[in-house]
């Protein structure tokens, strides 16, 4: 018989992490399945970032019963008194694929605090479109739904390739407000070939900016030159 994927109790979990000497905040991200996907951890440069990651997965292994890569694990050092608090992330929450009249459409729901939002993007009726190209219409789409008027961003590239011994996705936007057009870039590691990378690429590249225009800050202006 199959096993059941464990169940993932984050609160427990990030609880227990916090323990780790060095760890000033964490976040554990989880999957569409429930599994852990990415654990984003700021650390004290105080102790070397090797040694935190290696505490996270031992603890995660003896008193979690969770096995996991450490190239999951986004560690960044910054002094205590930098911590502030932030506005909550835009999250992928899920993806559904779909075709009326043989055409393929695509569905994402992205969420932010109890809101969901719905993204779609379809192909053509003579088809060529790959479906990174169709997750990244679908993104956009979902994305300016969000912002409102606020700003419109619009999808460039985006490119699959290697990098060292694994794979990325790059992503490339522009963000259009009435203070300009800005450049965005993104980047996810593709996991056996999860077409997710390119909606977590994407939304690497636009959340921090997301976040200013939801919350009404200006965008920083370039300086003319």
């Amino acid at each position: 018989m199959i096993a059941e994927p464990q169940i993932i109790d984050t609160v427990a979990l990030e609880r227990l992490l916090g323990q780790v000497r060095g760890i000033l905040a964490l976040r554990i991200v989880l999957d569409c399945s429930g599994q852990i996907d990415e654990i984003h951890v700021v650390g004290s440069p105080e102790r070397s970032a090797k040694a935190m990651v290696r505490d996270i997965e031992s603890l995660l292994y003896v008193r979690g019963g969770v096995r996991l890569d450490h190239r999951k694990i986004s560690l960044v050092q910054v002094e205590e008194t930098a911590i502030q608090p932030t506005a909550a992330r835009v999250q992928l929450c899920d993806i559904r694929w779909s075709a009326d009249e043989q055409i393929p459409a695509v569905t994402i729901t992205l969420g932010i605090g109890e809101r969901r939002i719905d993204g779609v993007g379809r192909g053509r009726s003579e088809g060529g479109q790959p479906p990174e190209l169709l997750i990244g219409h679908a993104m956009i789409d979902a994305l300016d739904q969000l912002t409102g008027r606020r700003g419109e961003f619009r999808l460039e590239n985006l490119q699959r390739q290697p990098f060292g011994g694994s794979e990325v996705c790059l992503s490339h936007l522009s963000l259009v407000t009435e203070d300009g057009v800005e450049t965005l870039l993104g980047i996810s590691a593709v996991r056996d070939g999860d077409l997710t990378a390119v909606a977590r690429a994407i939304l690497d590249a636009v959340n921090r900016r997301l976040q200013r225009l939801l919350a009404g800050t200006p965008l920083p202006q370039r300086p003319a030159r």
